[in-house]
């Protein structure tokens, strides 16, 4: 539910609430002793949130700082809970590049579905 919850935040643009609610899921798995790898993956989608959300509020040190802590723990990932993350990095790549710049618009940023291989 939280996941969920999140991606639609995500999806419409609202960072911050996405961050809140991914957050929520985070400290689940952590209370539940989940795998590392999944506890990693959401702090990663987390800071995929804080990066735009910093990007939106043109704070070039924040999106910066949360590109250096996502990267190495979504890099390694192709799909994951339904989410092509590989896809995601590139998405959300172009605005790292964009600091000072501001260029970047949010319309088209959502957390991609991961595609059916047998397609």
């Amino acid at each position: 539910m939280l996941l969920q919850k999140g991606r639609v935040d995500f999806d419409s643009g609202r960072y911050w609430h996405a961050h809140e609610a991914w957050e929520d899921l985070w400290n689940s798995l952590k209370r539940r002793n989940a795998e590392q790898s999944e506890i990693l993956l959401i702090q990663g989608l987390i800071q995929t949130a804080a990066l735009l959300y910093n990007h939106q509020r043109k704070k070039s040190r924040g999106v910066r700082n949360q590109w250096e802590k996502l990267t190495p723990k979504l890099a390694g990932w192709e799909h994951a809970w339904g989410f092509d993350i590989a896809q995601h990095m590139l998405n959300i790549a172009p605005f790292v590049e964009d600091v000072e710049i501001w260029q970047q618009t949010y319309d088209s940023i959502k957390l991609p579905d991961a595609k059916d291989v047998s397609e």
